[in-house]
Parts: C-alpha cells; structure tokens; sequence
C-alpha cells in the first residue's frame, strides 16, 4: 500500500511527557492477534480507537501512561520504515516504544515475539507480549533508555528475513536470539496485568524500599514477620545499621490480594521530593509469606529483571534494599541457586 492513513495517536502532552507504547498490528492473522492481546492482559491506560478515529488524551491515574492499540486493516502489510516514518508528526504524542505483531508473531506461536524499537528511533529488537506488559507497568520509574539499550543487546531483530538455500523459515527463526520474555512464557503460572477490583491508591515513598502487605488473616505472622525485618539477628550485621529502618511499611486493607502487577503498577516517586528515585525492587508480605514459617518475602523487581520474582527471607530485606539503591549489588546476588538457573535457561 502506497498510502496510510495517519497513527490515531493523541496529542502532544502539554506540561510533561507520559510515557507509554504503540501496539500496531500489520499482519492478517485473528488468532495471533487475540492471543497478543490476552497476554498483554487488561493494561491500565489501554486506548484502542477504531479506524478514522484519534486516541483520546491520557486520564487522571495514579500513575499517567498510555497504550494505544491499533487494529486497522489499512496498515497490514507495514514494515517498521513505514511506521517509524509515521512517527514525529507536530503536535502528536510520541510512543516511547512501538510494538508491531507482524507475520513473525504468526508463525512462532510459542513466544509470540513482537517486532520492537524506540519511537524516536534506535535499533530493532525482539520481545513477548508479557515482557513487553511488565516493562510498560514500570516504565514511568525505569531508566528507560539503559532498558532498552539492553533489550537491543540481548535480542537483536534480524532487519531482513534471508534464509540460505536448504534452509527453512523453522531454521532460520531458531538461529535468532530468544526474544526478551521468553522463559515468562513458558512459566505454568505466567504473569499477567487484571484491573483491581477497586481502585487502589498510588504507592510512594521516602526510603530505599517499600514492604507492602497484601494479606490481612493472620496479625501474630504480620508482627513476627516485622520484627525480623526491623531486627535481623545473629548472623545479619550490628543491630544498629541492620538497614531495617530504611524500608518503608505500608499496612493498608485496601491493598488485600492486589497482585504484584498491580502493585508494580502503582509505584512512583514522591511527588513532593523530585530527587527521590524509585526503589528497584518491591518486597510483597502476601499470603505464602504470611503462612511461610520463615516468612520468605516475595520480591518484585522494578528496575532489572523485570518479570522475575522470587522469595527472600525477611533478615535479609534492609541489606538487600539498601545495596539495590547504592548500586553495590543486583537482585541476582539475592536470588538461589534454582532461581538463578531458571533465570539464565540452565534448565
């Protein structure tokens, strides 16, 4: 097609930049396209206009960000020249990342890789549809640019599909890097964004890390878990800079059974200290953590290793928090040896 139709894409931001992506479907397929869309899940700031029609400008949220979905047969066929191209108009607000579902999404069924790049331009890459969900959760609180920057590295998109002769379109895709997500695919209970019940409050705060509790059943393991955060013991460091008093507690019933996407939705800086950077990572005292006899907390990265969480023992939490925020070790350093072999594909 010699001529498309401009992206509905909403206006400019008046004040400052909300940050979001462009989901664009080019290829003809129903069912790769439902299956993108279910695994995205029900993202908070999804748009999708019909054809003809402009996005809407972002509403009041907790936090501001937008998806703007686009299904709109004149662009089946797109390459990313072409969107890339459409990009940039005066006035018109600019995705921070484009995700296109091409014919590659179609035919690997498995990850369902999306064809992705920066919308102010940058190399191509690779990325799940669930990986892709999660990144955009936290995006207004990542360093952005380092993201993707990594996901450029790790999952280069080949910029044209050449196959060598006797070589199938099944050998060729195997020999690219594994998209960004792919082990979040193949997990049995993969993770996926549903609205809140009701909604929930934005999760701010002044200290290296938040410790929000999610179950409310059992006061007596609430407490204990407490205390060992606040007073690690023998074997953790002096009492006095056992760093427990750099988390920061949030005990509110509103947030009973919100899941970690949820929370990692809601998490942003104090708007009233504009130096104060987002934890990297959240501690979550849900109901495993609650009935664990150790109290294992559940840990939600937010800055690297976006998908991957895993359970920490309450002694360890301030430690793990304070050196996350100092840059002196990542969340790998926190995580077992299983964990870290899942992490990597060793098995």
């Amino acid at each position: 097609m010699d001529h498309r139709p401009a992206l509905p894409l909403p206006p400019a931001d008046d004040a400052s930049h909300v940050p979001g992506m462009l989901l664009l479907r080019t290829d003809h397929d129903d069912e790769a396209w439902d299956d993108v869309l279910s695994r995205m899940g029900e993202l908070p700031g999804l748009v999708a206009p019909a054809p003809g029609q402009q996005a809407p400008a972002v509403s009041e949220a907790p936090v501001p960000r937008r998806l703007v979905v686009v299904d709109d047969p004149a662009w089946r066929g797109a390459t990313p020249e072409e969107v890339g191209g459409a990009l940039g108009r005066d006035g018109v607000w600019v995705p921070d990342v484009v995700l296109l579902a091409n014919d590659r999404t179609t035919a690997n069924a498995g990850p369902r890789p999306l064809l992705a790049f920066r919308g102010t331009g940058g190399d191509a890459f690779r990325i799940t549809p669930r990986q892709a969900a999660l990144t955009y959760l936290v995006m207004h609180c990542q360093d952005l640019d380092t993201v993707l920057d990594d996901f450029e590295e790790w999952a280069p998109a080949e910029p044209e599909w050449e196959t060598e002769e006797d070589e199938t379109v099944e050998d060729w895709e195997s020999g690219l890097p594994d998209p960004v997500g792919a082990h979040l695919e193949s997990l049995e209970i993969p993770p996926r964004y549903e609205p809140p019940a009701r909604p929930l409050p934005p999760l701010t705060h002044a200290n290296d890390g938040l410790l929000v509790r999610t179950d409310f059943t059992d006061e007596a393991a609430w407490t204990a878990l407490l205390n060992t955060v606040y007073r690690p013991g023998p074997g953790y460091g002096n009492p006095i800079d056992d760093f427990g008093d750099y988390i920061g507690v949030v005990d509110d019933p509103v947030f009973e059974g919100a899941t970690p996407e949820q929370l990692m939705s809601l998490v942003r800086a104090d708007p009233e200290d504009s130096d104060e950077d987002v934890a990297d990572a959240l501690l979550v005292a849900d109901r495993a953590a609650m009935s664990d006899p150790e109290h294992r907390l559940l840990v939600v990265p937010l800055e690297e290793h976006v998908g991957r969480t895993f359970r920490l023992v309450p002694e360890k939490a301030g430690l793990m928090l304070v050196n996350l925020a100092i840059a002196n070790q990542d969340v790998e350093d926190y995580m077992d040896t299983e964990e870290k072999a899942r992490m990597h594909g060793w098995w």
